[in-house]
């Protein structure tokens, strides 16, 4: 049966159209496979901005990365995005494990995943070869929580202050092919690679560990710092970049650098059994705050208690609102919230104790 022009021409349209809507992926189906699949997170979606959790399965060699975790060399994983039932996706990539106590402490603990050489098509992720991965470190629901309450740290900081880490949830599968491929659930959660964050924010990263406290931008600075004092957190340092990254605007206008702050686990918010304060702050428990930034003028502390104190009740909503802390876990961190919040109602008493320790 011979076609019509008009008909051709439907026909050529219509397979154009189909072949570039079956190109709106992030992973491939399969290394060896030619075939492509659409899926609902197209080559142009930010991973970062969807909120619900990712289904992830890891398949590799557990035992082996427990016995050499301290060494951090890289294994051999197989991994699978569960994009909906119907549909698995599965990259060839691998893990080293990362973090310093962490690392030594926990039975499974944090990785980086290396994506170099796992062809991902998203074009967010472009020119970022690894993702941090944050784990639940031992087999308990103590542990899990803890994962939890970190994440929902970061979830915070992102409320006060755009210059910050995002994360997603993974609902994670291990299957360890060291031990017979027992399989075992967990919650896990990613965070955004320092260069796409500092991309996001029209920013580039600065690697220099000279810096100190009065280098950076002077609100930014205060604003993590009072972020850090609210949550209990001493275990940073700009100096050094512990714990916190710094990224360089691109704006001619904004010359100093940024400070992103990260690694909340020492926290008193999160309040882990492990966490020790510091041996030179004269602190018995992580949950006592300590301020650990520059001096300034009243007017620099009230911008910076303002800037949370005006996101209070978004702070607040994003632990009373999770569907992943158990009840004691809410509410113990909406009470040391809380704790503070009430300081900062009074904003000379809270920069009185701000004034006792800032450096």
């Amino acid at each position: 049966m011979e076609l019509s022009y008009k008909q051709i021409v439907k026909t050529l349209l219509f397979s154009v159209l189909i072949s570039c809507c079956l190109q709106g992926y992030v992973f491939s189906q399969d290394e060896e496979s030619d075939h492509f699949y659409s899926d609902t997170l197209s080559i142009q979606v930010d991973l970062f901005s969807l909120e619900e959790p990712m289904d992830i399965t890891l398949k590799f060699d557990i035992k082996s990365y427990q016995r050499g975790k301290t060494e951090g060399e890289y294994l051999p994983v197989q991994l699978t995005y569960n994009v909906n039932d119907t549909l698995d996706i599965n990259k060839k990539v691998r893990v080293k494990a990362r973090g310093n106590f962490r690392r030594e402490h926990c039975i499974l603990p944090p990785f980086w995943i290396n994506l170099k050489k796992a062809k991902v098509g998203n074009k967010y992720l472009e020119g970022n070869k690894k993702i941090k991965i944050v784990t639940h470190c031992k087999d308990s629901k103590q542990y899990e929580q803890y994962l939890i309450k970190e994440y929902l740290t970061y979830k915070i900081y992102n409320e006060i202050s755009p210059y910050s880490f995002r994360v997603r949830l993974i609902r994670m599968k291990y299957i360890d092919t060291g031990r017979k491929n027992k399989e075992t659930m967990s919650w896990a959660f990613m965070i955004e690679p320092e260069d796409m964050m500092a991309e996001r924010l029209d920013a580039i990263p600065i690697k220099s560990d000279k810096l100190g406290r009065r280098h950076t931008d002077t609100l930014t600075m205060d604003i993590m710092a009072v972020f850090l004092y609210m949550i209990g957190n001493s275990d940073y340092s700009i100096a050094g970049r512990h714990n916190v990254k710094l990224i360089k605007a691109k704006d001619f206008s904004r010359p100093l650098p940024i400070p992103v702050p990260y690694d909340f686990d020492y926290s008193g918010l999160i309040n882990a059994y492990y966490a020790i304060p510091g041996e030179n702050l004269g602190l018995t428990s992580v949950t006592q705050r300590y301020y650990l930034g520059p001096c300034r003028d009243d007017h620099h502390y009230l911008a910076a208690i303002d800037q949370i104190q005006r996101n209070k009740d978004k702070i607040l909503e994003i632990v009373k609102s999770s569907p992943y802390l158990d009840e004691k876990m809410r509410k113990e961190m909406i009470q040391y919230l809380g704790e503070y919040f009430s300081d900062s109602e009074k904003p000379e008493s809270l920069m009185k104790n701000i004034r006792r320790t800032c450096l």
